[in-house]
């Protein structure tokens, strides 16, 4: 699908601030990848699709989940947001016919990380939160590390993730501890 198409498929499908949201993660990413050395087409047809299931109630996001097979595990139960990305990618496979693995994986890591994420899975996950509508007070270090050090960055952001996870007393997903401790070990 051309890249206007899936702008307006995109558009329908999420409210005015996702939408805007969408595109400042597709311009970060594009961005990062050029400073880093990525491909960045693959990662700017992610940023279009990363969030397209993230309006979704929870209930919804169990239903479909369960009805297409994708696998629920205990914390998804207690947080049905995380699985926003797995459904994502299905539906950019069902309704849009998308199977590009390097856009997959980008779209599957980029709520709560993976220990396996590739540079392009780390540039997603940083450019979801650093793109320009992110207005956090630790949002200008981030974007600054993350233009210097891809790993380095990673780490502060998943550091953020889990501080404000704990502070809100919201379920932490077990990838991103495994993800923190191999930042750690690098």
């Amino acid at each position: 699908m051309a890249e206007q198409g899936l702008k307006d498929w995109l558009k329908a499908r999420v409210s005015p601030r996702r939408f805007l949201h969408s595109l400042g993660v597709r311009e970060t990413v594009a961005e990062l990848a050029r400073r880093h050395g990525a491909d960045a087409e693959p990662l700017m047809t992610a940023a279009l699709l990363h969030d397209c299931a993230r309006e979704l109630s929870g209930g919804e996001m169990l239903s479909r989940a369960a009805e297409w097979g994708v696998p629920i595990r205990d914390v998804d139960r207690e947080s049905p947001v995380l699985l926003h990305g797995r459904l994502a990618v299905e539906i950019a496979g069902r309704e849009l016919g998308i199977d590009d693995p390097r856009i997959a994986s980008a779209v599957l890591y980029h709520t709560a990380g993976h220990p396996d994420m590739s540079l392009p899975d780390k540039l997603f996950f940083l450019s979801d939160h650093i793109e320009p509508t992110r207005d956090f007070t630790w949002v200008g270090e981030l974007r600054e590390v993350a233009r210097e050090d891809v790993n380095r960055a990673m780490l502060l952001a998943v550091d953020i993730n889990l501080k404000h996870l704990r502070s809100t007393g919201k379920v932490i997903d077990p990838n991103t501890l495994e993800l923190r401790d191999v930042l750690l070990d690098r």
